[in-house]
């Protein structure tokens, strides 16, 4: 907004629709909007309009996760040079904007409680989302910003389960996994990731065998894939 008018306004108003058992929250800036040909690709992991080193492209996929994990919807509207609109949709009652997924709650991670867990992600944000899904269903939980950190983490204690972002610096998931690929911990690995078609990632993840899940994902069924892992 101030990029685009020196100034800004920055609108935010909820309201119930009861037809439809929904409570909308929108936000409204009075910016340079979006163009035509970003809509489609705006909650996409990695993706961004910024300069390089302003931004990270995850921002809106983490909300984009968050929202649906609620059993909700976000989306956005921007007619041409009047701004943007996000809208976020979530059910007033079970079952509400989509048929909803079984919550973590009804995962029966019993057995696995005080399973210690190494989170290795470098986004802030989506790392403390999956460290608090994990730690909220009984896991002990640890954090890595990257591969390096990873395997200083693993050479100090024994972990349970890893999961890592493939795509990080200093050292990523692909180099972290061929570090460790001699030991029981490979096999317990599940990684996190963009779009990998096409890619050599594509490739490492045949290779490996390991589970993976695509970027944005369910907090649910990263429980789920961390239940079928360790059982």
């Amino acid at each position: 907004m101030l990029a685009a008018n020196g100034r800004g306004t920055l609108v935010v108003r909820s309201w119930h629709e009861a037809d439809r058992e929904l409570i909308v929250l929108e936000i409204n800036d009075d910016g340079p909007g979006v163009p035509e040909d970003v809509l489609g690709k705006i909650f996409d992991p990695f993706f961004t309009t910024k300069e390089v080193g302003k931004g990270t492209g995850l921002g809106l996929t983490v909300a984009y996760a968050i929202v649906q994990e609620h059993a909700g919807r976000i989306r956005v509207e921007s007619p041409t040079a009047r701004g943007a609109s996000f809208f976020v949709e979530l059910p007033v009652t079970a079952g509400g904007v989509r048929d909803q997924a079984p919550s973590p709650a009804a995962i029966n991670l019993d057995a696995l409680a005080g399973t210690r867990v190494l989170v290795v992600e470098d986004e802030p944000a989506l790392a403390a989302a999956v460290s608090d899904a994990l730690a909220d269903a009984g896991f002990v939980v640890d954090r890595a910003g990257d591969g390096e950190e990873a395997l200083a983490r693993v050479s100090e204690r024994s972990y349970d389960l890893v999961v890592c972002d493939l795509k990080m610096p200093r050292l990523d998931g692909m180099s972290f996994y061929r570090a460790i690929a001699a030991t029981e911990l490979a096999t317990r690995v599940i990684f996190v990731t963009g779009d990998v078609a096409g890619t050599d990632a594509e490739r490492f993840l045949e290779e490996s065998g390991c589970r993976w899940l695509a970027k944005p994902f369910r907090l649910g069924d990263l429980l789920r894939a961390a239940r079928d892992v360790l059982v």
